[in-house]
């Protein structure tokens, strides 16, 4: 038979988990942001190989600046988000 303060005991172990694994996930939340800043970094420098024009009938400056405009919003999106979670852990 399940006593009354069963539910009550899970949620105290819920939160304790919590509180628990919030340094670990802080942790884990600031490698990545790392990775995502050193990403970034590297592609900063290395854009004219990766997001030039390459010279195809197909390929104008136009889609070469919109490719590389399409990983930086994407890339900044990732960092901020990443960033938010580390305080919201």
């Amino acid at each position: 038979m399940i006593s009354s303060h069963q539910p009550r005991i899970l949620l105290v172990n819920a939160i304790l988990a919590a509180t628990l694994a919030s340094p670990v996930l802080r942790v884990f939340f600031s490698i990545v942001l790392l990775l995502l800043i050193a990403a970034a970094i590297y592609m900063f420098r290395n854009r004219k190989k990766f997001f030039s024009h390459s010279g195809d009938p197909g390929d104008t400056y136009a889609s070469a600046n919109l490719r590389l405009w399409m990983v930086v919003l994407i890339l900044i999106h990732a960092i901020v988000v990443t960033a938010i979670m580390i305080f919201e852990v």
